[in-house]
């Protein structure tokens, strides 16, 4: 398509395939952060609408003519790119609840940090576990596959053709209990260790009256948890790798969902 030759209808066709585009990247990790300036996120949102330009166009829909159908239409396509972007959070948000779990049994719970990413206020634990999680979601190529899930998407749902039925819906909640899984996956053996910690800690307490287990278990609570954070760095890499083909698959099936 040049610029010169371009027609309404593949205009129209181009505008409408930029809304769903610049909405799963906004709403996606690593693209949609708001600590990216805003005309980046518009000019990569072009750049993909323009080389994706051919699928977009294979669908050879009608245009509405009238506006409310014009705006249903385009209605329909944020609402694919939100939900698309939506699912392709639900694991790191069960990565940063393993964080704030962990952050709140080693006493930092009243230590937050305002993460520049999203601009939320989030435990320094929960931040820690979220910027690995970016950082080997990067390593293994999964921004790749998010652009590749975004050209599915118009392969299997062409514009103006998204279904939004019960089975979306069961989808998009199968896909959000796994946030709890994904959370004692990911902190389990922190949270075991700081446990049996506790556990020793109020044995001591009893047996012992004389020591102030309060000065005396802060401090061990935070290095067993620094320890045990350091340990299990490979295991979280490894199931990191695991939770990254789940999501994959979750991601694929509720975009044939909506097609």
């Amino acid at each position: 398509m040049e610029f010169q030759n371009i027609t309404y209808h593949q205009f129209i066709v181009f505008f409408i395939g930029f809304v769903r585009i610049a909405t799963i990247l906004s709403t996606v990790p690593i693209f949609g952060y708001s600590s990216i300036p805003i005309p980046v996120k518009a000019g990569l949102a072009f750049f993909v609408s323009w080389v994706l330009f051919p699928l977009i166009e294979a669908g050879d829909f009608l245009i509405p003519i009238d506006f409310l159908p014009f705006f249903v239409m385009v209605l329909k396509e944020v609402i694919v790119g939100l939900i698309i972007g939506l699912a392709t959070n639900f694991m790191f948000v069960g990565i940063q609840m393993a964080g704030e779990l962990i952050g709140l049994d080693m006493g930092f719970g009243i230590v937050n940090i305002i993460d520049p990413l999203s601009g939320d206020q989030v435990s320094i634990m929960a931040q820690f576990k979220y910027v690995i999680s970016l950082l080997l979601f990067l390593i293994i190529n999964g921004h790749h596959f998010l652009l590749n899930a975004l050209r599915s998407s118009f392969i299997v749902i062409p514009l103006g053709t998204a279904n939004f039925t019960s089975l979306v819906t069961d989808q998009i909640i199968a896909m959000s209990t796994t946030i709890f899984k994904i959370a004692l996956q990911i902190g389990g053996p922190i949270l075991v260790a700081l446990f049996l910690t506790s556990f020793v800690m109020g044995i001591i307490a009893r047996t012992v009256p004389q020591m102030n287990i309060f000065i005396v278990g802060f401090p061990l609570k935070i290095s067993v948890g620094m320890l045990m954070l350091g340990l299990s760095l490979p295991l979280f890499t490894y199931v990191f790798g695991k939770l990254m083909d789940e999501f994959e698959v979750s991601i694929l099936k509720i975009i044939q969902v909506m097609g």
